[in-house]
């Protein structure tokens, strides 16, 4: 008993020693409660959507004013045509176009049926289908209102009434509603976070855990030619994994990409420069390889996971934890990247996201070399 609990106080000398991973090991179980119990939310609130009213009627106005009393709903912007709708739906600015037909407030009148149409980015599966349901619900609470203010009129009761509101749906960019369109672009910015950042993290530690990093501190090497050069082979790794999986996303679930390949190859690019300059500056701060590997899971690979989007809704998110999504550059990419698989989209509509990519890219890199050191 004394020769194992001399064992254990060695031990726990030299856990408590490395201050850092002590640190590390504390703080994980509550960053992971933390991040799961606000991040995770499967309850949809606040659908945005887009109104087309060819109508303007008090009945139309009505039925937006219905729409808007729950929480279910949030009205994105007011268009004058259905092409217009379009435009925001490929943008991503809305999850729907509702279009109300001219004349509803004639056919109501005269007791004929009105058919709505909705317009609805079936990009992510499966918050669509939430949205159709919730529409279905809200737009039969509404019809059962109309039905019973007739059937008050004419005496008899509002059962033996047709409903007045018919709904019909036209799904864009993945009409099957087919999960693996949406989930299958998402995954390259996990890979590229796996190649970028949690390999390069560990590799300046790697060399000093060796013995080998002597040898560079005493060569006549730069800092930045240390780091990038080490970045290089991950980088060509990286951009090769990249190619493969859009084969296998083609070949094996036949997801295809429906705007520019050299687009997409770009926006890949800048990616994957912000995953490597990551993975670079924990690599520069991080003195062991348990510490690089743990700290880079925590702040590039679980966020790119929970907080960017690629599995649960981002407005379902508290605001801090949404404006930390903000500021990860996987909630960017992820967005490019449906983007462009899904709605064919180039550069002008997510312009703004492609210059974030590069100037997280050369920030974070820039500091890597500030605070890389070429000492033992």
């Amino acid at each position: 008993m004394r020769r194992l609990l001399a064992i254990s106080r060695k031990e726990w000398l030299q856990i408590r020693r490395d201050a850092r991973t002590l640190g590390v090991i504390l703080v994980l179980p509550v960053f992971l409660l933390v991040l799961n119990g606000y991040a995770i939310n499967f309850d949809l609130r606040h659908l945005r959507f887009a109104l087309c009213d060819l109508d303007g009627s008090a009945a139309s106005r009505a039925l937006r004013e219905s729409l808007l009393h729950t929480e279910l709903f949030s009205l994105a912007a007011t268009v004058p045509t259905v092409e217009a709708g379009e435009k925001l739906l490929q943008r991503g600015e809305c999850l729907f176009v509702l279009v109300i037909p001219p004349g509803m407030e004639a056919d109501l009148a005269h007791g004929r049926a009105v058919t709505l149409q909705m317009l609805v980015d079936g990009s992510d599966s499966n918050t669509a289908s939430v949205a159709r349901g919730y529409m279905d619900g809200a737009l039969r609470t509404f019809a059962e209102r109309l039905q019973a203010d007739a059937a008050q009129r004419r005496g008899i009761r509002w059962s033996a009434l047709q409903s007045p509101i018919r709904i019909e749906r036209r799904f864009l960019y993945n009409a099957a509603l087919d999960s693996r369109q949406f989930m299958v672009p998402g995954l390259f910015a996990v890979i590229m976070i796996i190649l970028g950042a949690l390999l390069t993290a560990t590799s300046v530690v790697r060399e000093r855990e060796r013995g080998s990093f002597e040898a560079l501190a005493a060569s006549p090497v730069r800092t930045w030619e240390i780091l990038v050069g080490k970045a290089l082979p991950y980088a060509v790794i990286a951009i090769v994994a990249a190619l493969i999986a859009v084969a296998a996303a083609a070949l094996a679930f036949h997801v295809y990409i429906a705007g520019s390949f050299v687009f997409f190859l770009l926006a890949t690019l800048l990616f994957l420069g912000c995953a490597l300059a990551m993975g670079l500056l924990i690599s520069a701060l991080a003195r062991t390889q348990q510490v690089a590997l743990t700290a880079a899971i925590l702040t590039t690979f679980l966020p790119a996971l929970l907080l960017s989007g690629f599995a649960f809704p981002i407005r379902n998110m508290p605001p801090v934890l949404q404006a930390i999504a903000a500021v990860i550059p996987a909630t960017h990419f992820l967005v490019i990247c449906r983007g462009i698989y899904l709605k064919g989209i180039g550069p002008e509509p997510v312009w703004w996201r492609l210059v974030y990519l590069l100037g997280f890219a050369l920030i974070v890199t820039a500091l890597s070399v500030r605070r890389f050191r070429k000492e033992l």
